[in-house]
């Protein structure tokens, strides 16, 4: 009983020291949206070369190679033959991209609001973006759930924290 006693005293005194804006609320942090046009968005898919990893998401597994997500920036793709040394070929820059299912040799992107499909030939390292479903998925919410307005065709592809 003790025990029990000692833990809701020591819970108390953590909770009762937690920081509290002016009006006893938690802080919120604040963000922004980080918008482009319509036209932007649908040609800003781009095969590049390979660059380092910002914020790593997914990871995903095809044959000999291993595509990793850049949250909201794109995917890294790696020569994935030797697990123990994956080797970085290429960078697909996508803007607002989060996720990435493949079948066969294609490759399914959700791209902030659009479901973007895509070939890869591996032998020949052509990437072809062939069909774009427009607003198949809802715009981006901030990490914190909060929401933006945007005018007719913005799309929001990622949120900055306001410092």
């Amino acid at each position: 009983m003790k025990k029990i006693v000692l833990l809701l005293l020591v819970s108390f005194l953590l909770v009762s020291c937690w920081p509290t804006t002016d009006n006893g609320e938690f802080p919120q942090q604040e963000y922004k949206p980080v918008i482009i046009a319509r036209a932007a968005l649908e040609s800003s898919i781009a095969f590049q070369n390979s660059q380092p990893i910002i914020k790593a998401g997914k990871i995903y597994i095809k044959d000999d190679l291993m595509f990793i997500n850049d949250v909201n920036k794109g995917f890294h793709v790696y020569d994935y033959t030797d697990p123990n040394k994956p080797v970085r070929l290429h960078f697909i820059k996508a803007p607002g991209a989060t996720d990435l299912a493949i079948k066969g040799n294609t490759l399914y992107i959700n791209q902030a609001v659009d479901l973007v499909t895509a070939t890869f030939n591996p032998a020949t390292k052509k990437f072809t973006v062939t069909n774009r479903n427009r607003y198949v998925f809802p715009q981006k919410q901030a990490p914190n759930g909060s929401n933006a307005y945007t005018k007719e065709n913005e799309i929001i592809i990622d949120w900055t924290l306001i410092k």
